[in-house]
């Protein structure tokens, strides 16, 4: 009878052992730097779906902490380049003259999104920089792995972002540039499930091989999309205008709606990480207004 006992009480909790996932997130740190505006969170994320981890940021806005409310939330590609930019990081080089920032390198998102939100031209948001890793070549190209990379945000990362901060989870929106730009394509249209906002700064849609545009004209296009495009006129982003074009004459021929579509080619815009920062807070302001 003993023996039955201890068999009925070892069952379940074996059984209830193999439901208990580990968790993709680890507990949160203040990320600290000088140079930081705001107060951001940082966590380390472990996919199963990609085999890896990496480093994960999280800006939560001014009055947070004062309120209930659920906020926007913009997934930000190349993370570790979003808020500080350690030498060599991506998109360091090619800064223009004139620049607008002179504090530091890198996006600098913290400080555009801080002076948009105090300034009322955008409502709070929460922003998460997901750090790139080796194999970012392989996971900002829809062509190649980047499909798995979208499950990684969608089915591990997002859940786990909710669980800690409070989401709006009908406005989650995603931001990159580069091959960054091109995931965050692939995500709004493809994706728009969940990602109904995407901009898309200098995207290699074609390049080196891979051609993004083929796949992208086939999917259905997505019934809740803000979408903002822009390129630069460098040498580099030069070499890109031909898939960005084969786009934007696509939607046009569509007719995807002009209320939801922002682009332009930034003719002092070149391949850095500058120009997005002044790039990215035109497309925020009219994304979040």
């Amino acid at each position: 009878m003993k023996k039955l006992i201890l068999l009925l009480l070892i069952v379940p909790l074996s059984t209830f052992a193999q439901h208990v996932k580990k968790s993709k997130l680890s507990e949160s740190i203040t990320f600290e730097h000088k140079d930081i505006t705001g107060k951001v969170f940082q966590h380390d994320f472990v996919s199963e779906i990609l085999n890896n981890s990496r480093k994960i940021f999280v800006w939560i806005p001014e009055g947070y902490d004062l309120s209930e409310d659920k906020y926007p939330l913009l997934v930000v590609h190349d993370g570790g380049s979003v808020f500080i930019n350690k030498k060599g990081s991506f998109g360091n080089g090619n800064m223009p003259k004139n620049d607008f920032i002179p504090k530091k390198r890198g996006w600098n998102l913290d400080e555009i999104v801080y002076e948009l939100i105090q300034s009322k031209k955008i409502k709070p948001i929460i922003m998460v920089g997901v750090s790139n890793t080796k194999y970012r070549g392989l996971e900002y190209v829809p062509t190649r792995n980047g499909i798995n990379y979208g499950k990684a945000l969608i089915q591990e990362l997002i859940p786990e972002i909710k669980k800690l901060y409070r989401i709006n989870s009908g406005d989650i929106g995603t931001l990159g540039s580069s091959a960054g730009g091109t995931i965050s394509l692939y995500l709004g249209w493809e994706r728009n499930d969940v990602f109904t906002k995407a901009a898309c700064l200098s995207p290699g849609i074609i390049f080196r091989g891979q051609n993004y545009f083929e796949l992208f004209k086939k999917a259905k296009v997505p019934a809740n999309l803000k979408l903002a495009m822009v390129n630069g006129s460098d040498d580099f982003d030069s070499g890109l205008q031909s898939g960005f074009d084969k786009c934007i004459d696509y939607l046009n021929k569509i007719n995807f709606p002009k209320e939801n579509l922002l682009y332009w080619v930034d003719k002092n815009g070149n391949h850095g990480s500058r120009s997005w920062s002044l790039q990215a807070k035109d497309i925020l302001h009219w994304m979040y207004q």
